[in-house]
């Protein structure tokens, strides 16, 4: 199933050159091609020895990059997207994974649902169009006197556009089979003919249109699953953590990083976009690419 390793990746390489030949005595000769492959592995390596099993991880670990990615949060300089983007981490008591865990760190992300009634932002457009005599006289000035406000007003303009119907919680809970973070998600406060256990009311609601093929081509439901929830033992929705790891070890993640590299492969699938903001005080990364709020 190749349904959410959704983020564009390049391999940092198949495999490294054939099998090692014996040098004459007195020389060490090494082929510019295993030395350029031993120096990418030993670069990708300097950020997996973070890990003790590097893409995977153990509990404590796993609550590592759970309160890094609330630091991004809190340190982010976000304005008016706090308001409908939040982000907190939580412990709570759990049972549904097994025996061998008393309590979970997990992240909890909640944002408005919406519903687009304006296709393409048509009234927007058309408010920009000026009937006025006096033309485009001291439109620049009043431009210049309003760019500070342009965001909020830019949030209003989409809010207008694109209703709240409800809101959509996202969780991000540790596997401890795949011994990777699982996205779990639940709709809230949907009108009383949309059942928010749907997985039509999910593809209406949270999946992109350029998701939605790849996610049915694989199946009823794709890469999406239902399940009892791991704290509340509700029914809810998850991203199926199978193939997430193989997609993860192709990247260079500190722990610093690893949440926000993961949320780029497995988020956007289902609405879920990390604000650029956070990924401001972040270094770029050569072999991927983040999703990332448009």
């Amino acid at each position: 199933m190749t349904t959410y390793s959704l983020g564009s990746t390049a391999l940092i390489g198949n495999s490294l050159p054939g099998e090692h030949q014996e040098n004459p005595p007195h020389f060490n000769i090494t082929p510019p091609s295993t030395l350029f492959a031993s120096t990418v592995l030993e670069r990708t390596r300097g950020f997996a020895m973070e890990f003790k099993n590097y893409p995977h991880l153990e509990r404590d670990e796993f609550a590592e990059v759970c309160h890094f990615l609330d630091r991004h949060y809190r340190q982010a300089t976000l304005g008016p997207i706090r308001r409908r983007w939040k982000l907190q981490v939580c412990t709570a008591f759990a049972t549904a994974f097994g025996m061998d865990a008393e309590y979970s760190t997990y992240v909890q992300i909640t944002r408005p649902v919406q519903v687009n009634l304006d296709h393409g932002n048509l009234a927007y457009e058309i408010e920009k169009f000026s009937f006025s005599e006096d033309g485009l006289d001291g439109v620049v000035d009043q431009d210049m006197m309003e760019s500070e406000e342009a965001d909020e007003a830019a949030l209003r303009r989409d809010t207008e556009t694109a209703p709240d119907v409800g809101y959509v919680t996202y969780e991000i809970h540790f596997h401890p089979t795949y011994r990777m973070p699982c996205l779990w998600f639940t709709l809230h406060g949907l009108p009383p003919d949309e059942p928010a256990f749907n997985i039509d009311t999910v593809f209406r609601y949270l999946v992109p249109d350029q998701f939605k093929a790849a996610l049915r081509g694989t199946g009823p439901i794709g890469g999406i699953s239902g399940d009892h929830h791991p704290i509340t033992g509700f029914p809810s929705f998850f991203v199926h953590p199978c193939l997430v790891s193989d997609a993860m070890s192709r990247l260079e993640c500190s722990k610093d990083t690893y949440l926000t590299m993961w949320l780029g492969l497995v988020g956007g699938c289902v609405g879920l976009w990390v604000p650029k903001e956070m990924m401001m005080d972040q270094p770029p990364r050569e072999n991927g690419h983040f999703a990332l709020q448009r």
